[in-house]
């Protein structure tokens, strides 16, 4: 059990010492290609039901001879955001546990620099906007995964059927959302910032140099 608690530490939040003490958390680092891929994919697959369906229309009718190379482009796009999403998913998954059940440094910090709200309802705050985050990106991975398998051997060149098309324009807007959910928890709520590594203990020092300065006043 300790093995597997040092490796879930490691490699899903970023605890590690060697070759060099990091100081943030995976999940950020993991995010950017499944976002790139997955809103490619879901962008390709929206111009070519538009595509196949308003041929006539001027400017749509100079991609109309490109539609299998954008099928096969978007199903390509769509694999790719498969695979890349797993690490990012299972690390953002345990980046969200992880604020769910803290109540030790995450807590102390924001009763501090928030002072109009306190600790708990930042933290609670956050877990919310993980919670929609996730689920937005759940949704993703679920309506990426039916992409690839719906066209694998079942469609000539990876062309998109009526019903992919529609979930990835749907799904499109969604990924966007999400994006900016998970900026909002790092940028808006800090959430990560100053987590881990030499940050840690600044952040740390900082927060007990606060509460001796209240406790001398």
């Amino acid at each position: 059990m300790g093995l597997l608690s040092d490796l879930y530490s490691t490699v899903e939040l970023g605890h590690f010492q060697w070759p060099f003490r990091n100081s943030h958390p995976v999940h950020p680092a993991t995010v950017h290609h499944p976002l790139a891929f997955l809103s490619t994919a879901y962008t390709l697959d929206t111009v070519y039901g538009l595509t196949a369906a308003y041929s006539s229309v001027r400017g749509l009718a100079a991609i109309a001879p490109f539609l299998p190379q954008l099928a096969q482009l978007a199903f390509l796009s769509h694999t790719l955001g498969v695979i890349t999403a797993i690490p990012s998913m299972t690390s953002g998954t345990a980046e969200w546990y992880e604020i769910y059940k803290s109540d030790g440094l995450n807590r102390k910090d924001k009763k501090l620099t928030n002072p109009g709200k306190s600790g708990e309802e930042m933290v609670d705050s956050s877990v919310k906007i993980g919670a929609v985050h996730g689920i937005l990106n759940a949704v993703a991975f679920a309506v990426s995964g039916y992409a690839v398998w719906s066209r694998i051997g079942r469609r000539p060149n990876f062309t998109p059927g009526r019903t992919g098309i529609w979930l990835s324009a749907l799904t499109l807007p969604g990924v966007a959302v999400s994006a900016a959910l998970g900026g909002e928890l790092v940028y808006g709520k800090g959430i990560g910032v100053q987590r881990m590594g030499a940050a840690k203990d600044e952040k740390v020092a900082g927060i007990e140099e606060i509460k001796r300065a209240k406790r001398a006043q």
